[in-house]
Formats: C-alpha cells, structure tokens, sequence
C-alpha cells in the first residue's frame, strides 16, 4: 500500500509540554484546537483535538468518561495499559510523532500519556460525520434496480461498495495527495479479477501526481489522463455503486475521492460509455434494442446537422426532387447560408442547456422548454432560419439526450461542431474527412493501455455478445484466473 504522508518541519519531542506546542505551532494556534488535561491516577493525560471536526459525544464517552472512573488510589494502572481502560477497538498508539497533524486533521483525538519516565501518545477515530443520505444520483437515473448513490463521505462510499460486492477479494488500497492539502484517494479492485498490469499502472499514475490539494474524482480524472487534448474520457465517473461493483466484476478498477460523490473506473471503452445499469435488468431482447437505439441515436447526434448542410449546400443531386423543390421553398427568404443557419441554431440550444442547468431546478427545464419553443417559432416566423433546420438541430438534441454518459455526450458536442465545419467546406467529402479523422484518433486512443474501440478495434468476437447487443445470460463455469 502507497501512502505519502506530509512532514512535520520540527523534530521528534518526548516533553508533552512541547509536544503541545508543537501541534499549536503546526496549526498556527486556531482556535477551534482544543486541549482537554486531567489526571487519572499517577498519569498525566492530555488530549488534543480540532473541535469542529470532532465529535465532543464520542470523546466523552469514549475516552473522557472510562478514564475519570479509575480510581484516584490506583496506582497499578501503567502507561502501555491506557488502551484497556477505553471501550473502543479504534485506538492506536502513534510511533511517529510527524503524523500527529494528519490524525488531528482526520477528526482523530490524540491523547498524551505521561507518568515520571516515560510518555505515550495515541490516536482515537473521533470524527463528526456531516453527511447526507444516499439517493438516487440526478444526473444517472435507473428504471430498474438499485437506487443508492454516492455521496461525500468516503466511508460510507467503501460501505455501499462492501455491500454491493460482498467478496473477502474486494481490496482497498489508501493513497494521499496534495503537498498543501491533503486528499485521501482508495484504489478499488477485486484480487483475481483484475490483472495485476493494471493495477500497477494505477498505482504509479496516482503516486506521480503533484499537485496542492484535490478538490474533486473529476479533477483527479484530469491529472491522470495521459491524452491532454483527446475530447474522449480516458476515466468514467459515476456516482451509481452498482455501475462501479458491474466494472470490478469485469476487471477494472476504481478511484474513490473522499469529500466528492464521484468515483471513476478504469480503463473506459466507448463501448462501455454507451451502456447504462438497465441494461442488464431486463431481457435480453428488449435490452438489446435500447442499447442499439443508444448507438443510434449518438450517431445522429454527431452527424444530422453536417449531412443536412452537405445535401443542401453541395450535393443536390442526391436529394430526392419533391422533396428538393419543398426544402427550396422552406429556404426562401432566408438571409443566411445553412452553415450559419445551423451555427446559430446550433449555439441558441447550447445556451438553454447551459442555462437550464444553472438555473434553479424548479424553473431551470420550464425555461429551456419555453425558450426553445419561443425562439425557435421567433425565429422561423421572421425569416431568420427555416423550419427544416430548427427541426433539424431539435432532433439532433432529442439525441444527444438519449446518450446515458454525461462526458462522452459532451465529446461528442465538440466533435460535432468540427463534423459541421468541415461539411460546409467540402461537403460530403469534408464530412468523410472529418469522420476519418475522429476515427483514426479513436483507433489510436488507449485507456490504460487498453484500446479505446474494445472489442470492435481490434477486433474481439468473443466479447461482442456485451457489444451492439446484450445476449442472455448463460450458467457457466467459474472463470479463469486473469492476474498475471
């Protein structure tokens, strides 16, 4: 297990006195660092502790209590047998005085045991949980199947983990991050199911970050990236458990956060940004065609509006007449060429998004549904756009709607914009160019050292039976082992 723990710049002390001076000096004499001193027995103990973070229940009854009911007359209480006096399996005795400002940081109490000779120090998990519960993430609904969510604490993320994937293989491994503020950060993955390739890669991208604090999964995503300028996410985040228990299943890892309610899995695969949850709760059939009208529908999102201005503003010829000579006449008496007729469409749907969800929720879709239909029959009555084309950057939404993966949705928002250019430049040859371009960097893409087109490029047949389709579950024999 990989940890980097912040240094203390003083030197190890074994007064008490100056112990506590050095925990006020390493936290600038705040004032919610409180030092409680009593005696029990022929000990002399101090406990030192932030009170905002900790919880002043659990350190009276835990600690405070048991100890103030020895008897004053006792002396055959020793130093190493402080830990018996308290009810609590928690506490640990502290051989490096340099991590006594994370325990403190961590809510930990930190008690100071001395008698005439000799001086203890030990650490108590006091920490005050301010949490909410887990719901239902907003942003990933479910039909079917379970409905928790991540949340904040990343305590409570382990357990609803522990709970999804009940297996002595599930491992947690404890990273630190951050030189100014620290993060902790758990490497996910189930012993046996995940190559050992895989998690080593892992664990040398996380142990090479530098950075001064990180604040959120999604920010960590970003530094563990290796493609900069790809638009693609080489790391899925979600803040749905059973998403992250199905990819350990199948050999992947994850990344939890604590303070964020995101965790992200690797390798990602296009494949896998196309699948939802649901999938796997229905038949075979039906699921399959969901997941078929998923590609389909991501496909039309990228492609409509650049085919729509290729036929009209190029190659005619391909246009069926009638329905030419009906969108010639839709086209009249607008002022702008299609390029710029979608452009506009194209920004004035991004700008309700955009606005509808940094608006309050209550009102944030009745705006964005009211805005569209306004301004788009504004702008068709007054000549600006034609109906076509507001009907057709509509449906392209409606599409891009239908994708279930946030990141890869906005990806392929970006990608659509350059599909778009380059059709009204070279028309069907310029969008041909375009899509032989976004292909080659996918083909070239890699997730961790995996393709980014598994299982379709390269080619895998064994695993498309989970691809453009999901057949039905089948009673087999245990797998192979995969570490290696």
């Amino acid at each position: 297990m990989l940890m980097r723990i912040r240094r203390s710049k003083h030197n190890k002390t074994t007064n008490s006195s100056t112990l506590e001076n050095q925990i006020k000096l390493e936290f600038h004499n705040t004032s919610d660092l409180q030092f409680k001193k009593f005696k029990v027995a022929s000990l002399d103990i101090t406990l030192a502790f932030l009170k905002d973070i900790s919880d002043p229940i659990i350190i009276q009854k835990t600690i405070i209590s048991p100890l103030l009911t020895v008897s004053d007359g006792d002396n055959s209480i020793q130093i190493e047998g402080l830990p018996d006096l308290l009810p609590i399996a928690s506490i640990q005795k502290v051989t490096d005085y340099n991590s006594i400002t994370e325990h403190v940081m961590d809510g930990c109490t930190i008690i100071i045991v001395r008698d005439k000779q000799t001086q203890n120090v030990y650490v108590v998990d006091t920490i005050k949980f301010i949490k909410r519960t887990p719901d239902e993430p907003v942003n990933e609904p479910t039909i079917s199947g379970p409905r928790d969510g991540f949340i904040e604490c990343i305590q409570d993320n382990k357990t609803l983990l522990r709970m999804h994937l009940k297996s002595k293989d599930l491992i947690f491994e404890k990273f630190t991050l951050g030189t100014d503020v620290s993060t902790y950060i758990y490497l996910v993955y189930l012993r046996g199911k995940t190559k050992e390739t895989l998690i080593q890669e892992v664990r040398d991208r996380v142990s090479s970050v530098e950075v001064d604090y990180v604040k959120d999964g999604a920010i960590l995503a970003q530094l563990l990236e290796r493609n900069k300028f790809s638009v693609f996410p080489e790391l899925t985040s979600t803040q749905t458990p059973t998403k992250v228990a199905n990819a350990l299943l199948e050999g992947r890892v994850s990344l939890l956060t604590d303070g964020s309610p995101t965790a992200l899995i690797a390798p990602t695969t296009l494949n896998m940004l196309l699948q939802t949850p649901d999938d796997y709760h229905f038949k075979w059939i039906p699921a399959s065609l969901i997941r078929m009208l998923t590609y389909i529908t991501a496909f039309i999102s990228v492609l409509l509006p650049a085919t729509y201005i290729s036929l009209v503003s190029f190659q005619h010829g391909l246009i069926p007449t009638s329905l030419a000579v009906s969108l010639s006449k839709t086209r009249e008496g607008v002022p702008f060429p299609s390029v710029i007729e979608a452009f506009l469409m194209e920004l004035t749907i991004e700008i309700l998004r955009e606005a509808g969800v940094r608006l309050p929720k209550p009102i944030g879709s009745t705006v964005s549904i009211v805005g569209a239909i306004v301004i788009g029959e504004t702008a068709v009555s007054s000549g600006i756009v034609s109906p076509m084309m507001v009907m057709v950057i509509s449906f392209t939404a409606i599409c891009s709607f239908a994708i279930p993966n946030y990141q890869l949705s906005l990806a392929l928002r970006t990608i659509r914009f350059f599909i778009l250019f380059s059709a009204a430049t070279l028309g069907i040859y310029g969008m041909l160019i375009a899509i032989f371009i976004v292909s080659t960097h996918l083909v070239k893409l890699r997730s961790f050292s995996v393709p980014y087109l598994e299982p379709f490029a390269p080619i895998n047949i064994k695993e498309w039976k989970d691809g453009f389709i999901r057949l039905y579950f089948k009673a087999g024999a245990k797998e192979d082992n995969v570490n290696e």
